[in-house]
C-alpha cells in the first residue's frame, strides 16, 4: 500500500504550484485529486477506529492500542494537511537563494559573558 499522506502532501504542493503559475485547470485537477485522497485517508481512519473498538471489546488490548495509535497518527497528519486551505509552493532553490544558487548560513550569535 502506498503512503496516502505523502500523496496528499504532493497533490497539495502541486495545487499550490499550479495556482502560483496561473494554471487554473491543472490546479482544479490537483485539488479534486487531493480531496479524493483526503476522503480515502478519512475512510482508513474510520476503519482503524472501528477495528480498535472491536479488538478492545474482545480483550485484545495490544492490537487495539496499535490500531488506535495508527488512527491517531493518520488523523494528526490529515489535520495538519487540511488545516491550511492553500499551501504556498516552495520557490526553486536557485531562485530563492539569489543568483549564485547557494546562500551562506547565518553565523551563530556567540553566548554573552555575564561575568559571573
Amino acid at each position: 500500500m502506498h503512503d496516502r499522506v505523502a500523496e496528499l502532501r504532493g497533490l497539495r504542493n502541486e495545487y499550490a504550484r499550479h495556482s502560483q503559475y496561473d494554471r487554473p485547470e491543472r490546479a482544479a485537477q490537483a485539488s479534486a485529486q487531493a480531496e479524493r485522497v483526503a476522503a480515502e485517508i478519512e475512510a482508513d481512519i474510520e476503519h482503524l477506529e472501528d477495528r480498535a473498538a472491536e479488538l478492545a471489546e474482545r480483550g485484545q488490548d495490544i492490537p487495539a492500542g496499535e490500531a488506535a495509535a495508527a488512527a491517531r497518527t493518520l488523523r494528526a497528519a490529515l489535520d495538519e494537511l487540511t488545516a491550511d486551505p492553500a499551501p504556498q509552493a516552495a520557490a526553486p532553490a536557485s531562485r530563492a537563494a539569489g543568483k549564485g544558487g547557494k546562500q551562506a548560513p547565518a553565523a551563530a550569535k556567540p553566548p554573552e559573558n555575564t561575568g559571573s
